[in-house]
């Protein structure tokens, strides 16, 4: 009996917080986390120190694997949306625009003079430049796409029936 009262109960305030919050990283957390690092590596000055050639093009391609494992989590996201509604793919835009963001609002401090930048740091810049427009542009349209062609065959299923 006591097995039947445990599964009727509703979950708390907190537990309902906690899964919508983790739902929601889930889903847009990749941005985020990619926007942090930028952050930490532009403006708090991570360079690795290197002796060697090899070393610095080791840290360079680092920095091209999580570019590349951004491009893979946002292309997983895109895919696993739902096609009910745009909310979540206006959400998924406007998240996705935070890394974009963070490179270019270093890049107008560079240019002004302000934020001092090495040739690691312009690399990082380049980099996550070409991965975040890759999300937005790219994955975005897609996004869009499929949701308008889900609305298309929902449409076409209907008058079918």
């Amino acid at each position: 009996m006591a097995v039947a009262d445990d599964h009727s109960r509703k979950p708390s305030a907190m537990q309902n917080v906690e899964r919508n919050v983790l739902g929601f990283l889930a889903s847009h957390g990749a941005p985020i986390a990619f926007a942090l690092l930028l952050w930490y590596v532009l403006w708090w000055g991570h360079t690795p120190k290197v002796q060697t050639v090899e070393d610095a093009m080791q840290h360079v391609s680092w920095v091209g694997v999580i570019a590349l494992a951004y491009v893979a989590l946002q292309a997983r996201a895109v895919l696993a949306q739902p096609r009910s509604g745009v909310v979540h793919s206006l959400i998924e835009i406007l998240v996705s625009l935070l890394p974009l963001f963070v490179v270019g609002y270093a890049a107008i401090d560079w240019l002004r003079g302000r934020n001092e930048l090495n040739i690691f740091q312009v690399i990082v810049m380049v980099q996550a430049t070409l991965a975040t427009l890759i999300d937005v542009v790219i994955f975005t349209w897609f996004s869009l796409r499929l949701n308008k062609l889900s609305i298309q065959a929902v449409e076409t299923h209907a008058h079918r029936s």
